[in-house]
């Protein structure tokens, strides 16, 4: 047999060997499963580090801001696939990263993930599945229920902060008791976030369609 005959021969076999190799799973192998929690929380600290000046970002700072955000999503997604989830920090990195995303399947996955996290022992979770939950609402053009979400039209440092539309109906001790703020304390926030500008309203003049009870089974 030629050098190069047997050179592909070894070459296919290996490769019908590998083919018949099944991954451990990452629950099962402590190095990788390690590795890849590691990344998480690597991915996370970048999206915090990315907002510490959000509220005063320009446009084009906010374009890029969300390409980077796109990135992180697409890794958290891979090693989420890779079955590397394991626990609630982990779960607690993905629900982060996609509470940043830009569609409402990316916020609903985000409230999934944070309310696996506070099963698995981080309670404070919970509050980080309420703002996913009101962004999911809200881009699917509902009044949110946690008068957690903010918007900025005129995103010029002269622009004003306004309070996405909120569903009245939601009682506000409920709200106060899951996120620790009435709607009187998210209006006051928005004072805050527009300090020494002049800005007419806190409320966002928009006309979101209700988010009555039964909107989000087992929450309201």
């Amino acid at each position: 047999m030629s050098l190069s005959l047997l050179t592909l021969s070894l070459f296919l076999a290996a490769c019908t060997s590998f083919r018949g190799q099944k991954q451990v799973p990452c629950a099962d192998d402590s190095e990788r499963s390690q590795t890849r929690s590691n990344e998480l929380k690597e991915i996370a600290a970048a999206d915090q580090k990315d907002r510490d000046d959000f509220f005063e970002q320009t446009s084009e700072g906010l374009r890029n801001l969300s390409a980077r955000d796109s990135q992180r999503r697409q890794r958290v997604g891979e090693i989420f696939r890779e079955g590397c989830f394991i626990t609630a920090q982990d779960f607690a990195a993905g629900a982060l990263v996609f509470q940043h995303g830009d569609a409402p399947e990316h916020y609903l996955q985000a409230f999934h993930w944070a309310n696996r996290a506070a099963d698995l022992g981080d309670n404070s979770q919970r509050q980080l599945a309420t703002s996913a939950i009101d962004r999911y609402l809200i881009a699917r053009g509902r009044r949110q229920l946690f008068a957690s979400q903010a918007h900025k039209a005129n995103l010029s440092k002269d622009g004003c902060w306004c309070l996405r539309q909120v569903e009245m109906s939601y009682p506000d001790e409920k709200r106060k008791t899951i996120t620790g703020r009435t709607l009187f304390e998210a209006r006051k926030w928005i004072q805050k976030l527009n300090h020494a500008r002049h800005c007419p309203s806190t409320d966002c003049e928009e006309n979101l369609e209700p988010s009555p009870e039964g909107s989000v089974p087992g929450l309201w």
